[in-house]
């Protein structure tokens, strides 16, 4: 979205500058009034559609490129570059994805309406906003190309190049690489003469977008999976709010609580969740009591025995990340030690620990209270 909305400033001001350059360039000619009366050939109507083919132009291109960017990072992970946060329901790329969808169609429209108006008004392949929109989109094309190399350059320098890293860099190449040769043809095509390539370049250019959408939601996911991923990330909120209602319980009661219904505390507006789904209360187990002993000399108590608990939930997807936060099968007793399962942890959509993982189905997740985490009264 953020490069997006950069894009379409970059758009803007280029043609601010490039229109207030041409104008001054006028005044200064010789042939000034031949070439005003040529522009006022042009109509209001020209201007609006030409702009919106640039800023559909731009939309449609970076939204690909994130498209591919985001199913590139879930295929091609790299351990240089981790994230303790992730966004589980890729909030960015289903945007990009309905951005994509919306203006790819409305730039194919409009190209094709202008090239239908040249072929009947061939002086219109003359006026000035169409010349301004190539140039600029050439431009912008060219400086792409080479940024692209010189990062690829950089890149492997410093020994950070991937394959991750590569795909991206091609993908931009390419991309930049066909709009470039388009409207370059675009600017010596003889619209008097009929021609297949302007259908071929189109079917061609909408497979690769569509080829690119479907390849990207089948790597991230449908939108079934999504609304089932999130789903399971409101379990997980459920499960790390009541295993902080049970941590403070302790604290002031010095025992885990005998069941979950003695959590809800209508003064401090808080009831037990459920289950979204099935609307069944999630599953509360004792393991291990707490013993706490008064310690005289600080005059404090202090809490000799962990106290030992878990709580299980059903889920419909499986949860699998590693300390570095990348997608692997998990392993049972991950962590082993205590710190581990400390009950202070909590969860937060786009957790990328696997302190949260799961399976599909019933998943139990031990929870302890040590001594050091008993602050005493």
């Amino acid at each position: 979205m953020t490069i997006t909305i950069l894009m379409l400033v970059a758009l803007l001001v280029l043609v601010g500058i490039v229109g207030g350059a041409r104008f001054l360039f006028l005044l200064s000619s010789p042939h000034y009034k031949n070439t005003m009366q040529a522009d006022m050939k042009t109509k209001a109507l020209d201007v609006f559609i030409y702009l919106g083919i640039g800023i559909s132009l731009v939309v449609s291109v970076t939204n690909l490129l994130q498209v591919i960017f985001a199913a590139v990072n879930r295929k091609f992970e790299d351990v240089l570059n981790y994230s303790s946060y992730v966004d589980a329901t890729q909030s960015d790329v289903r945007f990009a994805i309905a951005s994509l969808v919306v203006f790819f169609p409305i730039y194919i429209g409009l190209s094709w309406y202008v090239a239908r108006d040249i072929k009947k008004f061939l002086y219109k392949q003359d006026i000035a906003v169409r010349k301004i929109m190539i140039y600029l989109a050439l431009f912008v094309t060219v400086l792409t190309l080479i940024g692209t190399l010189v990062s690829v350059i950089y890149t492997y320098l410093g020994g950070e190049l991937s394959v991750r890293f590569g795909l991206k860099a091609a993908a931009v190449f390419v991309v930049a690489l066909a709009v470039f040769g388009y409207y370059f043809y675009s600017l010596r095509r003889n619209y008097a003469v009929a021609s297949v390539v302007p259908v071929l370049i189109t079917l061609t250019a909408s497979v690769c977008v569509i080829g690119a959408v479907v390849w990207s939601i089948s790597i991230i996911g449908t939108p079934a999976e999504m609304r089932a991923k999130k789903i399971d990330s409101t379990r997980l909120s459920d499960i790390s709010r009541i295993q902080q209602e049970v941590f403070n319980r302790v604290q002031m009661t010095d025992k885990l609580p005998s069941s979950l219904s003695e959590l809800d505390n209508a003064f401090q507006w808080y009831q037990v969740p459920i289950d979204p789904i099935t609307k069944e209360g999630y599953i509360y187990k004792i393991v291990q009591e707490p013993v706490v002993k008064m310690n005289y000399t600080t005059n404090r108590k202090e809490l000799t025995t962990s106290a030992i608990f878990e709580l299980c939930a059903t889920f419909d997807t499986v949860r699998e990340i590693d300390a570095r936060g990348q997608t692997v099968p998990v392993k049972g007793g991950m962590g082993g030690s205590d710190a581990f399962f400390a009950a202070s942890n909590y969860y937060y959509e786009g957790d990328q620990s696997p302190f949260w993982n799961h399976g599909v189905g019933e998943t139990c997740f031990k929870r302890i209270i040590s001594p050091d985490m008993y602050y005493g009264r």
